[in-house]
Formats: structure tokens, sequence, C-alpha cells
């Protein structure tokens, strides 16, 4: 009796691992589009609150103060009577002290590299 069961417990088995494997792929590709989904609600959220930002850049755009404004600061336009100065920072030039990594050069090693000419000069 238990030989006879052995067959429809094997085909039993081997049906339902058929039916779990069938249903595992529709399962995965459920979860695959859940997340895309979801990935593509965030990027909607992004792109309106751009938007939103974009459309009261243009609102604010609209008007002649901000118009001026930006005529002036972003082109350099200035109205008819009135003088344009420009100030340009300095910069402070870089100390020609050596780097604290390598130690200054004894005048021997400088009269080595100067007779193999890595020195650079």
């Amino acid at each position: 009796m238990t030989r006879r069961r052995l067959p429809v417990v094997a085909t039993t088995l081997v049906f339902f691992l058929a039916v779990m494997l069938v249903g595992l792929v529709p399962f995965k590709q459920i979860l695959n589009q859940r997340d895309a989904v979801s990935d593509a609600e965030d990027r909607l959220t992004g792109l309106v609150s751009a938007n939103e930002h974009l459309e009261s850049e243009i609102a604010a755009l609209n008007t002649p103060v901000e118009i001026e404004r930006r005529a002036r600061e972003d082109f350099g336009l200035v109205r008819p009577g009135e003088v344009a100065y420009i100030v340009v920072p300095v910069e402070p030039e870089a100390d020609p002290e050596p780097s604290e990594s390598e130690p200054p050069k004894t005048w021997f090693d400088a009269l080595v590299d100067f007779f193999t000419g890595s020195d650079g000069g």
C-alpha cells in the first residue's frame, strides 16, 4: 500500500511545485511593477513641486520691478544718466613657502638638482 501511495504523493508534490513556480513569476512581476509605480509617483511629486516653483518664478518675472532688477543684476543695464561701477574682488596670492609635507632642500640637494636638470629651471 505504501508503494502505491508513493507515486501519488510524488505526482501531487510535483504538481504543487509546478503551480508554485508558475505563480511565483507573476508574483515577482507584480512586486516589480508596484516598485516602479512607487518610483514614478515619487518622480511625479518632485516634478509637480518643481513646476509650482517655476510657475511662481514666472509670475514674479512678469512684474516691472523684477524685470528691472534682473536687467540690472544679470546684464549690468542702467537707466539713462546713471553710471555703472563694477567691483572686481582681488584674490590673495598663494604663499610661496614650501608645503609642510616636504622638508626644505639642502644646498647640496639644490646643487645636484641643478646639474641633473631636475630643478625645473
